[in-house]
């Protein structure tokens, strides 16, 4: 095991759009994929809900996207953490493809919380010192001082209903469907559907009971900004480039 996880997989059938290009949840299932494989070797990763019933949720995200792969294509993710601090975990990804070419690259940050409790709480001693830390160059250094702001109340709202799958074994929407959401409400709007860049802040779990959300699109100067919400309770705001 090394301060760096590498997954190797290949773009399937389930994971692309109608023109055989990877979808956005796609792009963020990957990720997702990654980032869980590397903590389960110390486990931190979803391994610890079962051992200490302590989980790791996504806070904030931004990625660059310089192209999306096709149906097929081997893609290599590439991933590390930049350390955990109290309660917070920082990780970036690198994506490649076959050739060795750069697609994707991005930065995250993560909350670790009681899955009973739902309460934020320090990550163990041990946990903390045992992960391995690796000191590259982070994509978004500033990520955590990002402001987002919620689009406005004259923006598209478009519904988008929730599914069975959506949901996964922290019993909210698991942080992946809410690119779905994003890429389904922006085609409807008229918005580029797959944009070069993706920033997200979570705001609050969406519970299993939720039957349908609204997620309210905005054009803004470089893209779009976005809100995913549901009578007033926002649960994530971010913006496309």
């Amino acid at each position: 095991m090394t301060d760096k996880f590498i997954l190797n997989s290949v773009v399937t059938y389930a994971g692309v759009d109608r023109d055989e290009v990877l979808t956005l949840a796609g792009v963020f299932k990957l990720l997702q994929d990654a980032a869980i494989a590397h903590a389960n070797q110390f486990d931190a990763g979803t391994r610890a809900m079962l051992t200490r019933g302590e989980s790791w949720v996504l806070n904030r995200i931004a990625v660059e996207i310089v192209r999306y792969p096709r149906y097929e294509e081997a893609v290599r993710v590439e991933t590390w953490s930049n350390g955990i601090r109290g309660f917070k975990g920082i990780r970036d990804f690198r994506g490649y493809d076959g050739r060795g070419e750069q697609w994707l690259r991005g930065s995250s940050l993560w909350l670790y919380v009681n899955a009973r409790t739902k309460t934020i709480v320090r990550v163990p001693p041990e946990i903390a010192a045992g992960f391995p830390t690796h000191t590259a160059e982070l994509f978004c250094p500033d990520l955590e001082k990002l402001e987002f702001d919620a689009p406005a109340e004259t923006a598209p709202r478009i519904e988008v209903t929730l599914r069975y799958a959506d949901f996964d074994a922290n019993a909210h929407v698991n942080n992946a469907a809410y690119l779905d959401f994003v890429q389904t409400a922006l085609a409807r709007a008229g918005f580029p559907a797959r944009p070069r860049g993706v920033r997200v802040k979570y705001a609050k779990g969406i519970a299993a009971e939720t039957a349908a959300i609204d997620v309210r699109v905005e054009r803004v100067a470089d893209g779009a900004r976005f809100g995913v919400e549901k009578d007033g309770t926002v649960y994530a705001v971010g913006e496309t480039l």
